[in-house]
């Protein structure tokens, strides 16, 4: 026998029922601000991250694909999106009309954003952003709907901004569509509106339907924008007290599916020490040698045998799903970072190319991605460094240094009472302390160990200062972003380095201990770099520190040897131009204690203060040391609208 085919009606009414099933539920979660992740019939989603004024909507239409606008509505922290089949229809009217009621009771308002693509072509070579607003009454909410145009029009494809129309319609939805959210429409329901959004779907090939995938990512994130801006404004033009920063409005959690991402590339990021891996393990020797050949030849450079092959770690970095993650500005950051460690991986592999004293006459293929990494040094840094060096004069050294130096076990036992004391501060910092007798500089950070060299010998005041540089700064940037929930905050965001090394040398300007010596020291890495990217050879590059800018010979070696390791390494510009840049931002009254939370760069900060107002990123649990000294303050205050120059006037 056949079996029998269920009758059109009755599935009708199992589809309701389970739509008033689902609404029963959500709406008993979002009475008590619990957050809701269902799955809808007809291949559908709805999430509310909290309580929330709004909801935006997505319907997908029936018998053609419309590939990447369903991610359109996802970056928002309330969303719905199910199929706009008219089977469906009746049970997301009830959906809709119960979410509405709750949140209107709770807000007083409720906004129903639809986005659906528009049929608009467009040439692959004039990718324009195109948009139609759609509202019943389009003077009903003049400032809502000119925050909204005016927002749509600043999203920019390829450096063309977007064009807006507007169009009066009752019906709000995608052609031949019925309207979900009907009932804001009337006059007696003035607190909830609905609005709708067709797209001009520029993020695919309108012949194919091909996404273009790095397209829809910037259209995302600028559209996710405009819809919290206006989202915004539609609650503060009801209730003036209730509306809140437009950033506030995005998601506040971390998702499972991006808390794994988010570990993976940590795992991928801790599995190397670009650093120490490209220090070499002979320094020391090395100058020996090149003492006793009169300066003419750089002997081979040794390095720490790779525990790991590149190219598999390589393949973990790419296995990564970045494209699951929801929420844009999330999505940027892992994506900023996936492709920096894709280049420091690259770094390693061609890391044993052997280093010429001769010129260059091609960049090695570790300089190239160096410069890919750090860049070379801009005009205006080198006429700083000049600057630094023509008005800095070379000082001899004191004659009894070695009176006043305190040695490796010294400074190890100080770095210990260092440690300690943030440690009490917070117990999640537990930095450890080892002796090395494999690292070029005397003192460096390797995540949360403090590496020291065991021939090490320093001058007290610059013991101190240094600590605050790699303990204050280093470290304790590291355990605070260990306490944040996104932990790319201690992995380091893409190119936080050089924001990094602004802090740690402010840090040795406000503790007194950023001599002129040391700026020189700064000043002339730049010089070393800028030489050596113009072809230049090491010897060249020494013999420029040594004889024109007056460098003493193992001094010059060491500057020449940092940026010349592992076949040209372009990182240490970034220690002068990360204070110039950190002293600009200072001069724009911008404050410093959000630059702790983590390892971020300047160009950071916007995302990390939407993620501080999302709730996502919490404020820094410690500021260092020096944070509590009142003289200490006002000498910040005092670096506000002052220049490197200026610093260098004032040093005591």
């Amino acid at each position: 026998m056949k079996p029998t085919s269920t009758p059109p009606q009755t599935r009708l009414d199992r589809i309701e029922s389970e739509f008033d099933a689902i609404t029963d539920a959500v709406c008993a979660r979002l009475s008590k601000n619990d957050r809701v992740r269902r799955t809808l019939p007809g291949d559908g989603r709805l999430k509310f991250d909290r309580q929330l004024p709004f909801l935006c909507v997505y319907r997908s239409p029936v018998g053609r694909e419309d590939v990447g606008t369903r991610e359109l509505v996802t970056t928002e922290a309330a969303y719905l999106f199910s199929s706009a089949d008219p089977k469906y229809h009746s049970g997301l009217v009830t959906l809709t009309t119960g979410i509405g009621g709750i949140m209107q009771e709770h807000f007083g308002t409720f906004l129903f954003v639809e986005i659906w693509s528009s049929d608009a072509s467009h040439s692959v070579t004039s990718i324009r952003p195109s948009f139609e607003i759609v509202s019943p009454d389009l003077d009903a909410l003049p400032s809502t709907m000119e925050v909204l145009e005016n927002s749509l029009k600043e999203i920019s494809i390829h450096g063309r901004r977007g064009t807006v129309t507007k169009r009066s319609d009752g019906i709000i939805g995608p052609p031949d569509t019925a309207s979900l959210a009907a009932q804001c429409n009337r006059e007696a329901n003035a607190g909830c509106c609905t609005i709708g959004i067709a797209v001009k779907p520029v993020y695919r090939d309108a012949r194919n339907g091909s996404l273009y995938p790095v397209v829809l990512q910037s259209f995302r994130r600028q559209l996710a924008t405009a819809l919290r801006k206006t989202i915004a404004e539609f609650t503060g033009s009801h209730d003036p007290s209730a509306k809140v920063h437009f950033e506030s409005l995005g998601p506040s959690s971390l998702v499972k599916a991006t808390r794994l991402i988010d570990q993976q590339l940590c795992n991928v990021s801790e599995s190397f020490d670009f650093l120490l891996q490209v220090t070499p393990t002979n320094a020391d020797e090395a100058w020996q040698q090149f003492h006793d050949n009169g300066y003419c030849e750089l002997p081979p450079l040794y390095y720490r045998p790779l525990p790991y092959h590149p190219n598999v770690l390589k393949r973990r970095l790419f296995d990564i799903e970045i494209e699951r993650v929801e929420d844009p500005t999330l999505a940027h950051l892992f994506w900023e970072k996936q492709n920096e460690l894709d280049r420091q991986l690259t770094a390693l592999r061609d890391l044993d190319q052997p280093e010429k004293s001769k010129p260059f006459t091609h960049p090695s293929p570790f300089l190239s991605t160096s410069l890919q990494l750090y860049g070379r040094p801009e005009q205006s840094l080198l006429t700083l460094a000049k600057d630094i060096l023509q008005t800095i004069h070379p000082t001899a050294k004191p004659k009894s240094k070695s009176a006043r130096c305190m040695v490796s076990e010294q400074i190890v036992q100080r770095a210990h009472d260092e440690i300690d004391y943030y440690h009490t501060k917070m117990n999640e910092f537990t930095a450890v302390v080892e002796v090395s007798d494999a690292i070029a500089s005397g003192i460096m950070v390797s995540q949360d160990r403090l590496l020291i060299s065991s021939k090490i010998k320093l001058a007290k005041k610059r013991v101190e200062s240094l600590l605050h540089h790699e303990i204050g700064t280093h470290l304790l940037t590291y355990f605070n972003g260990r306490c944040q929930p996104f932990q790319q905050l201690y992995a380091g965001l893409a190119g936080y380095e050089e924001l990094q090394e602004g802090l740690a040398v402010l840090a040795e300007y406000l503790c007194g201990g950023l001599t002129k010596r040391r700026l020189r020291t700064l000043a002339a890495r730049v010089i070393a770099v800028d030489s050596m990217v113009t072809g230049k050879s090491f010897v060249e590059t020494f013999r420029l520190l040594h004889k024109k800018y007056r460098f003493a010979p193992h001094t010059s070696f060491t500057t020449t040897l940092r940026v010349y390791r592992g076949g040209g390494y372009t990182k240490d510009l970034i220690y002068l131009r990360g204070l110039r840049d950190l002293l600009d931002y200072l001069g724009a009254g911008h404050e410093i204690e959000p630059l702790y939370v983590g390892k971020i760069g300047l160009q950071h900060v916007p995302y990390v203060q939407e993620l501080r107002r999302r709730g996502i990123i919490t404020p820094s649990r410690i500021l260092p040391r020096f944070w509590n000294d009142a003289r200490i303050r006002d000498r910040l205050e005092a670096c506000r609208g002052k220049s490197v120059l200026d610093l260098m006037e004032t040093d005591r």
